[in-house]
């Protein structure tokens, strides 16, 4: 049984995301309709007009996403800040076609090709906490954007940061991962921390470890200027899994740009 002490400050030096529980992040997320995320995708490319052959999964974490893109037939690259995810994805791969992963951090983001589509999806880019790196990695992302490609995303809004989305709990005796995760929103520095407490299972063996993620919340006029500034135009953003406008209570949003193409 998992053992909750509420209240714990972790210090930021110990504060650890997508290690250990990368080897149980795929029992961990076994609900998530990523199939439905990659439609959502297309669906968003089909009002463009376009059609990618290239696509970077940026953020891709074990690769589920990435995999689907693969069995779709686009020529998928996924690129994770965690050698431990990225392990986990290199692992599945092979199954509808190579994709080829890299251990990178987005703001460096160096793969020597461009890409006709980007995505990053699951909130991923609320992990980077600071906006001047957050600034770098979207720069990154626009020098690796073909021209006239799409770079599509989404955000946890700070309305679901600063109400406890996160607040979640799984003790079913029957289904490991169990979790307790327990968040804190600092509205001064718009950043979230969720301690999670996970119970796993290592063959007949149950261990217990913790892991501290941290976002920020960017607002969406925040986020249009740093898009802007990243030399992409931005073309619409969307209530998540939609193609409504963003809400006041609109948890997930979902942005898409494109990198112009330069007259000759």
């Amino acid at each position: 049984m998992i053992h909750w002490a509420g209240g714990t400050d972790i210090p930021l030096m110990e504060i650890q995301q997508f290690t250990e529980i990368a080897r149980h992040y795929d029992a961990l997320m076994a609900g998530v309709p990523y199939r439905y995320w990659v439609e959502y995708i297309e669906d968003i490319l089909k009002r463009l007009d376009n059609r990618p052959s290239a696509v970077l999964d940026a953020a891709c974490g074990t690769g589920n996403v990435s995999e689907i893109l693969a069995e779709y037939g686009y020529d998928v690259t996924g690129v994770d800040i965690s050698p431990e995810m990225v392990e986990v994805a290199r692992s599945k791969t092979g199954e509808y076609g190579p994709v080829d992963y890299h251990v990178q951090d987005i703001a460096v983001l160096e793969l020597g090709k461009s890409f006709d589509l980007i995505i990053s999806l699951f909130d991923s880019l609320n992990y980077i906490t600071e906006p001047n790196h957050l600034q770098k990695a979207l720069a990154r992302i626009a020098a690796h954007l073909a021209p006239g490609g799409v770079f599509i995303f989404d955000v946890n809004t700070e309305y679901a940061l600063a109400h406890g989305f996160f607040n979640q709990a799984n003790l079913d005796s029957r289904n490991y991962p169990k979790y307790i995760w327990s968040s804190s929103y600092d509205r001064n520095s718009r950043i979230c921390t969720v301690t999670m407490v996970f119970e796993v299972l290592d063959g007949a063996v149950t261990r217990q470890f913790t892991e501290v993620h941290r976002q920020r919340a960017y607002g969406v006029e925040e986020l249009e200027e740093m898009i802007a500034d990243a030399g992409l135009q931005l073309v619409d953003m969307f209530h998540a899994y939609t193609f409504s406008k963003p809400r006041r209570r609109s948890d997930r949003v979902f942005f898409v740009a494109r990198k112009p193409v330069l007259e000759a």
